[in-house]
């Protein structure tokens, strides 16, 4: 059994809930008990016996985590410097010494709910979950906003590590044409069948490997970039660009994908990179100095980072919230992206829409124009078809009924 970290004893370590005990989950409390500047985790998830799992996984015995549904012994427990545990999502906001919660579910409702809790108590929200912030970010940063916290995605995730390279790119003084992410393949009729011995293998979700291989995980993120930067996708229907790294910047200029635009690559040599497509503003000064540093003759020069290592950047947000700093990215006044559900197959009058990662449709990211009569993808999971409907057609609000009892269904409409 590994050994966490030895902590000093005048440290003053952050104390952190993850929220989870899924992949992500996981890789992170195993890195939490590894970082000097923190405290070991208190995991709060549903199912205790995989979050006891990874508790143990990452070094900690079993004889000393605290198990608990009582918020001051979970307080209590974070005092002493315990790995605690609870099933209990309500009780965060009263577990004394709670700096920062991580969501890290990736699920709507849930994780939407527990932000929300989080937040109005006053602790700093990290957020693993594009799904939720694509549909309803605007409102969680204005509710942080309100009672004094912050509200961030998280570094490690394409959107945190894109964010970061906008802000890196700016500082270099240029421009940024074009932010991409990068995806080796891309099926739009992947379904759960199909992604489940993915899922086996990796040891992820059915439902999040199918939004992986589909395309609506990335088209969420295009979102959550969008609406951090003010970068907007191009039209629905716009194919990513086939490319590789050392033709990328002419491929993208000749595919008509504009400037200021957030879009994608397929297939090529980018691994799980992600890539900034920068300018100059004043090319002629810049042109021999970029290409001495080859990056190519312009006008638009790729700036490529080949990894994103998903938990392993998560405490770099942790810690800058925590001290005070920013969240990532700059948000939009107002949303500029959203993500619409399309179908995946012939839809039937009465079919039942299964949401993220389902077999009845994907997601694809617009602007807000061209977005703002199609049903959120976000909300798929609340909508059933009112009509019938062909593959690979948007789908419209007027298309659907909307259970206007759902949780997520009713804050959307307060909140758009």
């Amino acid at each position: 059994m590994l050994t966490p970290v030895v902590r000093l004893p005048d440290a003053e370590p952050i104390r952190t809930a993850v929220v989870g005990a899924g992949f992500v989950a996981r890789g992170l409390v195993h890195r939490i008990a590894r970082r000097s500047t923190m405290a070991p985790a208190l995991m709060v998830s549903r199912r205790a016996d995989p979050a006891l799992a990874i508790l143990e996984r990452a070094g900690y015995p079993s004889t000393t985590i605290v198990r608990s549904d009582d918020a001051d012994e979970l307080g209590d427990a974070l005092a002493e410097g315990r790995p605690a545990l609870t099933t209990d999502a309500t009780l965060l906001p009263e577990v004394e010494g709670v700096q920062v919660v991580v969501e890290a579910t990736g699920a709507m409702e849930h994780g939407t709910t527990v932000m929300l809790a989080a937040l109005a108590g006053q602790r700093h929200v990290v957020s693993m979950n594009a799904e939720v912030d694509a549909l309803l970010g605007h409102h969680l940063e204005a509710v942080a906003a309100r009672n004094g916290v912050t509200y961030s995605i998280a570094d490690g995730d394409q959107p945190g590590v894109l964010l970061r390279m906008i802000d890196e790119t700016h500082q270099l003084g240029l421009d940024v044409a074009v932010a991409l992410n990068c995806k080796r393949n891309l099926d739009v009729r992947q379904n759960r069948e199909a992604s489940r011995p993915y899922a086996e293998r990796d040891g992820t979700s059915v439902a999040m490997t199918t939004a992986f291989g589909d395309g609506t995980k990335m088209h969420i993120e295009n979102v959550v970039t969008a609406n951090l930067s003010g970068l907007v996708p191009p039209p629905i229907g716009t194919p990513g660009v086939r490319t590789q790294l050392a033709d990328v910047a002419d491929d993208v200029r000749a595919a008509g994908i504009a400037e200021g635009t957030v879009h994608y690559t397929l297939g090529g040599d980018f691994g799980g990179g992600v890539l900034i497509l920068a300018s100059s503003s004043d090319p002629e000064f810049d042109a021999p100095y970029l290409r001495y540093g080859k990056l190519g003759d312009g006008p638009w020069y790729p700036l490529f980072r080949p990894y994103h290592l998903i938990h392993m950047e998560v405490p770099a947000t942790i810690e800058q919230v925590v001290a005070g700093g920013p969240a990532l990215g700059r948000r939009t006044p107002e949303p500029v992206a959203v993500c619409a559900a399309v179908a995946k197959r012939e839809l039937a009058a009465g079919d039942a829409l299964d949401g993220i990662g389902g077999d009845t449709c994907y997601g694809v990211a617009a602007s807000v124009g061209e977005g703002v009569e199609l049903l959120p993808i976000g909300l798929s999971g609340h909508a059933t078809m009112r009509r019938p409907l062909a593959i690979d057609q948007p789908v419209t609000l007027d298309d659907v009924e909307l259970d206007e009892e759902a949780f997520l269904v009713r804050l959307h409409r307060e909140t758009a």
